[in-house]
């Protein structure tokens, strides 16, 4: 079996993985409502979900990375509004930072892990969106990728709520933080998330009028072949964040080497697994290798945007990436953008001369500029959407 390798952005001095789905928007009038969302199982699912009831355009950022050019996309929807699943861990401060600067709306769902953001979800879903959640309730362990995709799809023929649990989730008290009242629900599992199945069975013994239903998903070559590569990519990602951190900092993370490093041991035992038949334990190793991975990625990130933060060359040379790509967008959707190209230009010639002050001016220069166009043109990005009906939303099998 060949692996497949991420594929990395080269700015400044910084490379991160980059990937980017789309859904639809609703016919209903002519607003654009988009999610931005990371590629995290749990958080996508729920972006998913919504944009299948409400026909919301989801775009999806690689987990914990910056990508200049997903704000691009986000702007080519031209929205009224931006919702951000996730916490800053995985869907990152820069992109919230970005949207602002374009004077787009922008509000972010999110808690301190996925079993929290799974409630802030529900609870905004409800109060902003008056979403109303049929009797069903789908239950399924946060952390169990292949559970989580054929409980979305149960979700959506239910119209059901889903709830991630782990070994500590008390599924009553959520069920009543979020005020449903389920006269049926269905825990869906995978083999490896059997224990965590049984606890939720037994703290909601007598405590559901309705059926308790039980589904078991089998794992398949396939799912685990999906899971190894997943692990694979966010390794490679966290290999090169951590790469280049280093390069910029003059420094080690000792204790995110020691996670990197255990993250690989666990995906070649993945691998192992799977080229044996042992499909149900390579996808066990390489959900907990993906989980390491996630760890560095999350703090390589964090050192690379304080940096940015810090250093204000670096910070200029990662605004122009973006404003390139947003350029690019605005070009294609018959806007004038010479006036700021030619800024641009003006901002690069600034940098090689090391000249702060001109830094600073011309990038308010272009920032003001960006934000005006895109106010005045974004009927232009709407008019090449295609509307389809309410409910036809993208959503992934």
């Amino acid at each position: 079996m060949v692996w497949k390798k991420v594929i990395a952005l080269l700015f400044g001095l910084m490379m991160v993985a980059t990937t980017a789905s789309f859904g639809h928007v609703s016919a209903a009038d002519n607003s654009a409502t988009v999610i931005l969302v990371s590629d995290n199982e749990a958080d996508c699912t729920l972006a998913e979900y919504l944009a299948n009831v409400t026909g919301a355009i989801v775009v999806t950022t690689p987990w914990g990375v910056y990508d200049p050019s997903v704000t691009a996309t986000v702007m080519s929807y031209g929205p009224d509004k931006v919702i951000i699943i996730g916490g800053p861990d995985a869907v990152v401060d820069m992109y919230l930072e970005d949207l602002q600067e374009l004077n787009i709306p922008v509000e972010r769902w999110w808690g301190k892990n996925r079993y929290e953001t799974n409630l802030a979800v529900i609870g905004n879903a409800t109060a902003k969106l008056r979403i109303k959640f049929e009797n069903n309730v789908i239950v399924v362990p946060g952390n169990d990728t292949a559970a989580i995709k054929v409980a979305l799809r149960s979700a959506v023929k239910a119209h059901g709520v889903i709830i991630f649990a782990n070994n500590t989730t008390d599924v009553t008290k959520v069920m009543m933080k979020i005020q449903v009242h389920p006269k049926n629900m269905t825990i869906i599992r995978s083999p490896i998330a059997k224990g965590i199945a049984e606890r939720i069975r037994e703290r909601v013994r007598n405590r559901v009028e309705g059926n308790v239903t039980e589904v078991e998903v089998n794992i398949t070559r396939e799912m685990a072949e999906e899971a190894i590569i997943i692990s694979n990519e966010r390794i490679a990602t966290a290999d090169e964040l951590l790469a280049n951190v280093s390069i910029l900092e003059k420094t080690r993370l000792p204790v995110a080497e020691k996670m990197l490093g255990l993250a690989m041991t666990e995906l070649e035992r993945a691998k192992g697994a799977y080229a044996k038949g042992n499909y149900g334990k390579a996808y066990g190793q390489a959900i907990a290798a993906k989980a390491h991975a996630e760890f560095v990625i999350r703090m390589a990130s964090k050192e690379w945007q304080n940096k940015v933060k810090q250093n204000r060359a670096l910070n200029a040379k990662v605004f122009i990436n973006r404003v390139e790509a947003q350029l690019r967008i605005m070009e294609r959707s018959g806007m004038n953008v010479t006036e700021v190209r030619a800024l641009v230009d003006q901002l690069k010639t600034a940098i090689e001369n090391n000249d702060e002050d001109a830094i600073n001016d011309l990038m308010g220069q272009v920032r003001q500029k960006l934000s005006e166009m895109y106010v005045h043109g974004k009927g232009k990005f709407k008019e090449r959407i295609v509307h389809p009906a309410r409910g036809k939303g993208r959503t992934k099998p």
